[in-house]
């Protein structure tokens, strides 16, 4: 008897909402949806945002159109839709760890990338930038909206499923399920999904297992990023065991346990009348009580609470049926029109009325519970928050809102998402297009989840960016345009090394660095190099090469050469010489071949090759030994057998193939292919004077051969490391930076000529293997190809990247661009991510920018160029207003950019900011003076301390200002402007090293007082 009183004063007690779970309405699941005790369902909407930036008059009418698409489901009462919405400034380090940093660190740990202090620094400044945020719709479909007949069928269903299990107490009530039900419920879902998907808002429908962890993080704040998944009816589950003295249904025990039980781990407290106590922090409430006069977006008042780093969470409950309220009240408005205050409410109700009958603008009932939170025991943390909640929400419209509820826990709970649909705030009839204004769809949102680079929106919301391109982006090409000192060196920097801690560095064969080459006029990309071979250990410094290019020996290149064992180029090989040689082939002050001689190349470069092969009529080169000593040494280890008399090149690479020397092989070949001055002896070959014997070139009235040989000549005189075997060896490299500035001139036709020659030349030494493929196989000899087969799979199954810097250079050469052209065309069959970065968008091509999926604008040089995006890229207006006034550089705050990706067959537009830390901007900064500062320190005491020591003195990433300072005190002394420049930098490296003037506070360390051992090294 005592058992049943209990259970009845339990009962009581619950409806009375005493203890905390009886809040919660939920008792079971149907598929995706939940049920509560009403037989209701309710469903979850991820609303990861909108894929362009917005300005107030498209959220209007973006609204407008949700408006007129999901007004026929609120018409009566029986649907709900919650618009609700959290942000979390305290939580930003475990999503930051959720979304980029435990990747990046398993992956940099896979690979052998020691970047440690990289990922402690991002973290630490990232947490106090960023913040965490999510956004829901929350749609209810209760019983009412089903006809007598439909509630009548559903009630037979629900009472066919209790009888088949009686008695289960408080397990989960799956006999609360309707098909009915849930038909009506799929298709309000589907009808909202439809909306939002069609406006290019992202909105994804939860699993029932996932809308409860959202209610149980939003509930227990601490549970956030936690392992807690809810058992619900068909899982897997331990039953319990009964107690003797256990009185509850044995089913009870053998079931699914009551959601209740496993949602809620402890109970609240209320202190002071308005502060509740919930797990580890204390929570107080804010509700709306007159809705805004002007309404307006919602990012309006989420972008200002997120500067001020204020944690908080809304929830907007529409529900149909407020024509029949507004009805009710309207008739009692007219009958007290005397009353003054009555009049300003009779006019509203006569608006309402009229947009009902000319626009078919139907009114919904709004009610909307705020709540913000502190670390439990932090009272006047809690307080100073929720005052800046209430004061934000007063200046978004001109709202009224109040922190005197009746029962602030109550209060609380209206504000934690899908456990009923109740709020303590007083309702209010509004248009429904103005509340939609109102909800957290408008937020901006990237097309990933996760990504090894993490930028952040102007408000502090998180952005993160998968390099790799995945399914989302299968073609990667990006352009970044900006002027000089606008970040773009940086920007590049840092995509390139997301990519190394990137999904695309674990292959089939293993954890490696992504293939990575770049084409640079300058040393913009030495700092990343710098780094990932400091990252990388001193055993595989190797695999990171930064190089200057230049014309002395020890950089001689053969284009001529060939992959290992063959003896004729692969078709994308031969199409770069065909291009290469027409190229050198052309006056300066001309970019269109002579009539024929593009013809004449390929037959050239056929027969080049023919008379290096044993062949009747050819003359292979002849083997000598002494010229490459590891081969000698190889020949007589293996017992390589090779002609006595005429050993040629060509035997000495079929024989070490045979006995699996490749990479000697590679060596031999490099003395068996063509070079230039080979090219002489093609063009004069009885096929090519057969064929062009009789083409005269009609400006200079010579043969066609004639001026062919002169054109070799001359590029053999003038850049002799061209006509020689190969001798820059990467050998195992994987990222390699080729800087052209030495070989690179500009400011004549011939200096034009040369530098384009130089960027063909440096795009096929460091990406001639990124074009590789399993299809290439035929063209391979027999003896070579089961050394190519698994190289050319994983080539070809590895994602590449190839950038290009100052891309403005190979303006006025068809050739160049050529080349750039096709490699745009075959980059996405060979998984090869390309970059091209200038000052000006008219400098990329109209051929680039066409086809670029990725457009990176860090600043426009004048209103012209800036209204030359805009256009171009076909911006909204909320773009191009970023374009022409909110794009200013690098600050202390990091580099903004624009960002016009397509990616999941959609185009995002996103005014973004990469914020790095002192650590990592020193590492990758491209300013001249930094940079040599930079780089003395690296030799004086090491890489990792010099990095430390400049963070610590230049927090901002850059000396820039003291350089200019002490440099204009030695002008104003009669020094000369360089030799003042390299002596300011001299000083400041010494004081840095020595710890004494600008460095002294190394001596110390955070507190100021105790000696720091690493500074006095």
């Amino acid at each position: 008897m005592l058992h049943w009183i209990s259970r009845g004063l339990a009962a009581v007690s619950l409806m009375a909402k005493q203890p905390l779970a009886s809040f919660c309405e939920i008792e079971a699941s149907h598929g995706d949806a939940l049920v509560t005790k009403h037989g209701d369902y309710v469903s979850f909407l991820r609303l990861g945002g909108m894929r362009r930036m917005s300005t107030r008059a498209d959220i209007d009418r973006l609204a407008n159109a949700m408006r007129i698409d999901i007004s026929g489901t609120l018409e009566n009462r029986g649907h709900a839709i919650v618009g609700w919405y959290a942000s979390d400034p305290d939580l930003a380090a475990v999503e930051i760890e959720r979304v980029n940093m435990s990747a990046c660190r398993e992956i940099a740990k896979e690979i052998g990338l020691e970047l440690g202090d990289i990922f402690e620094e991002r973290k630490k400044l990232w947490t106090g930038m960023m913040r965490w945020e999510a956004a829901y719709f929350i749609l209810w479909t209760r019983a009412t909206t089903l006809t007598k007949e439909e509630r009548k069928q559903m009630k037979e269903e629900q009472a066919a499923l209790a009888k088949k299990c009686p008695n289960i107490g408080d397990a989960q009530k799956f006999y609360l399920r309707s098909d009915v039900m849930a038909a009506r419920h799929t298709g309000f879902v589907s009808r909202v999904v439809s909306s939002l998907k069609g406006l290019d808002v992202a909105a994804t429908e939860l699993s029932a297992h996932d809308a409860l962890v959202v209610a149980r993080e939003a509930m227990y704040r601490e549970t956030v990023g936690s392992a807690w998944r809810p058992t619900l009816v068909g899982d897997a589950f331990r039953p319990r065991w009964p107690d003797e003295k256990d009185e509850r249904p044995i089913l009870e025990t053998l079931m699914w346990p009551a959601i209740r039980d496993l949602f809620f781990d402890s109970d609240a407290v209320v202190h002071d009348g308005q502060r509740v106590e919930i797990g580890l922090y204390d929570y107080g409430c804010v509700d709306m009580t007159m809705g805004p006069e002007d309404p307006r977006p919602f990012v309006e008042l989420s972008s200002r609470l997120g500067q001020d780093r204020v944690p908080w969470r809304v929830s907007f409950v529409i529900e149909g049926g407020g024509n029949s309220d507004m009805l009710l009240k309207s008739a009692g408005a007219q009958f007290l029109w005397m009353f003054p205050g009555n009049r300003d409410i009779t006019r509203a109700f006569e608006l309402l009325k009229r947009e009902r009958e000319n626009n078919n603008h139907i009114a919904v009932r709004l009610r909307a519970s705020f709540a913000t939170w502190a670390p439990f025991g932090e009272v006047g943390k809690l307080r100073l928050r929720l005052s800046t909640l209430k004061q934000r929400l007063e200046a978004w419209g001109n709202c009224r809102g109040t922190t005197v509820i009746g029962d602030p826990l109550d209060g609380v709970m209206n504000s934690v998402p899908g456990l009923a649909l109740a709020s303590t705030a007083p309702p209010s009839v509004a248009l429904i297009g103005d509340v939609l204004t109102m909800l957290p769809w408008g937020r901006t949102a990237s097309p990933w989840d996760r990504g090894s680079v993490l930028f952040r929106q102007p408000n502090g919301a998180m952005w993160p960016y998968d390099p790799s391109g995945g399914s989302k982006r299968p073609q990667v090409l990006d352009t970044f345009v900006a002027p000089p000192r606008s970040g773009k060196s940086v920007l590049a920097n840092t995509i390139n090394l997301g990519l190394c801690l990137s999904s695309v560095a674990l292959g089939a064969v293993g954890a490696k660095l992504p293939l990575i080459g770049k084409v640079d006029i300058g040393d913009s990309a030495e700092g990343f190099v710098l780094l990932i071979q400091e990252a990388l250990g001193p055993q595989r410094r190797h695999e990171a090469i930064y190089t200057r290019m230049q014309f002395a020996p020890g950089f001689e290149f053969n284009v001529f050469d060939l992959q290992v064992g063959c003896e004729y180029p692969l078709p994308l090989e031969k199409a770069f010489l065909q291009n290469f040689l027409a190229l050198i082939t052309l006056p300066p002050d001309q970019s269109t071949p002579f009539e024929g001689m593009n013809q004449m190349i390929g037959i050239v470069i056929d027969e080049a090759y023919r008379l290096c092969t044993d062949v009747p009529g050819a003359s292979p080169k002849r083997y000598r030994r002494g010229v490459e000593p590891l081969i000698d040494v190889a020949i007589k280890r293996h017992g390589v057998d090779l002609h006595q008399d005429e050993p040629h090149w060509r035997d000495v690479v079929k024989g070490l193939c045979a006995v699996g020397e490749y990479r000697l092989a590679e060596v031999a070949q490099r003395h068996a292919v063509p070079v230039l001055e080979d090219l002489v002896g093609a063009a004069r070959t009885d096929q090519v004077k057969d064929m062009f014997g009789k083409l005269t070139i009609a400006m200079t009235a010579e043969q066609a051969s004639d001026l062919f040989e002169r054109y070799i000549y001359d590029v053999i005189r003038k850049f002799p490391t061209l006509n020689s075997p190969t001798r820059l060896d990467f050998g195992a490299a994987r990222i390699i930076v080729m800087d052209l500035a030495e070989v690179a001139p500009t400011g004549s036709a011939a200096a034009n000529r040369q530098t384009e020659m130089m960027y063909m030349l440096a795009r096929h030494i460091i990406a001639r293997n990124f074009f590789l493929k399993p299809d290439y196989l035929p063209f391979v000899p027999e003896e070579a190809r089961s050394f190519h087969q698994p190289r050319f799979q994983e080539i070809y199954e590895s994602v590449k990247r190839l950038d290009y810097d100052e891309w403005h250079r190979t303006q006025g050469s068809p050739q160049v661009r050529a080349q750039a052209e096709l490699d745009v065309r075959e980059g996405p069959k060979h998984n090869v991510q390309l970059g091209f970065a200038s000052q000006r968008l008219s400098d990329m091509g109209d051929a680039i920018v066409s086809q670029s999926t990725g457009r990176f604008v860090l600043r426009a040089g004048d209103d012209a160029e800036a209204e030359e995006i805009v256009q171009r890229f076909n911006l909204s207006e909320a773009s191009a207003d970023i374009v022409r006034h909110r794009l200013h550089g690098p600050g202390p705050a990091g580099a903004p950019f624009l960002v016009v990706l397509r990616a999941d067959n959609a185009k995002y537009e996103q005014m973004l900011v990469n914020t790095l830390g002192p650590i990592e901007l020193w590492a990758l900064s491209t300013t001249p003076g930094d940079r040599a500062l930079r780089n003395r320190l690296y030799d004086r005491i090491g890489f990792r301390e010099a990095l430390r020591r400049l963070a610590k003195i230049f927090p901002g990433g850059s000396a820039e200002k003291e350089i200019e300072e002490r440099k204009a005190k030695r002008m104003r002394r009669g020094e000369l402007d360089a030799r003042a420049e390299t002596g300011v930098v001299d000083e400041l490296a010494n004081e840095l090293a020595d710890a004494r003037g600008i460095g002294a506070k190394l001596r110390y360390g955070d507190s100021g007082s105790e000696f720091s051992a690493s500074a006095a090294r």
